[in-house]
């Protein structure tokens, strides 16, 4: 379901990673595949028990930012909530979430392409990466193998992700996974797309906006816990009480 049969996927786990990592209520225990050259071995990538989280957001970032700071606050508290985070592995929001997890101790993994391979090396803060051939297989690896899903400040390719695991989640072409949206700009964005002729009522229960990185995380990890535990069905307002 991870690879398609089509292209191959390189993955590489950076020696630096301690195969094993405990925190919070998850825990992880992987077979490393370990890689000098990131990128250079076509090897699968290691089975994770740790649920991961894919993070969306805007490579023009800055660290000046107060987004790019939001994203650093996240990938922290995910990483203290025992969740690996995963990006597109470059630049902006990427780096800062991945920096984030990583100070805090976290497992961060890279999803990098050969389109943007111009903008730059991986970020140094990813322990973990896997590199595809086009944006296709980039966002079919995102999109699969993620078990939960925040977007911050970005752009179209923000909006594109966005948009593809929140079809396939309200349509159940992947497996149930909360979608949080964080920061108070995503408030007027979903009210522009509510008309009857752009996204339905209905289908804005699968996505829940929070203002704060932390509660970013918090609603993520509960969001899996119940992704796990039931068949995932739009958020009302009785159950977010």
């Amino acid at each position: 379901m991870l690879f398609s049969a089509r292209t191959a996927i390189r993955a590489c786990t950076f020696p630096a990673c301690d195969p094993f990592l405990s925190a919070g209520p998850w825990h992880m225990m992987r077979a490393p595949s370990l890689c000098p050259d990131p990128g250079a071995a076509l090897v699968p990538t290691p089975v994770h028990r740790q649920p991961i989280v894919a993070v969306f957001g805007s490579s023009t970032v800055r660290e000046a930012d107060v987004a790019w700071r939001d994203a650093h606050t996240l990938g922290g508290a995910l990483a203290k909530r025992g969740l690996a985070t995963m990006t597109g592995g470059y630049g902006g929001a990427m780096a800062a979430a991945s920096r984030g997890a990583h100070d805090a101790g976290g497992h961060v993994i890279g999803v990098t392409v050969d389109l943007f391979e111009r903008r730059g090396p991986v970020n140094p803060w990813v322990r973990e990466r896997v590199h595809t051939p086009d944006l296709f297989e980039r966002l079919r690896y995102l999109v699969d193998s993620a078990d939960g899903f925040v977007a911050v400040a970005g752009s179209i390719g923000t909006l594109s992700e966005l948009f593809l695991v929140w079809t396939l989640v309200s349509v159940e072409g992947r497996l149930p996974a909360p979608i949080v949206l964080m920061g108070p700009q995503w408030h007027a964005w979903l009210e522009l797309h509510k008309a009857p002729e752009f996204v339905p009522p209905r289908l804005h229960g699968f996505v829940q906006v929070v203002e704060t990185p932390e509660l970013a995380a918090e609603a993520v990890a509960a969001g899996i816990a119940r992704a796990r535990g039931a068949r995932l069905v739009p958020v009302t307002q009785e159950s977010r009480a």
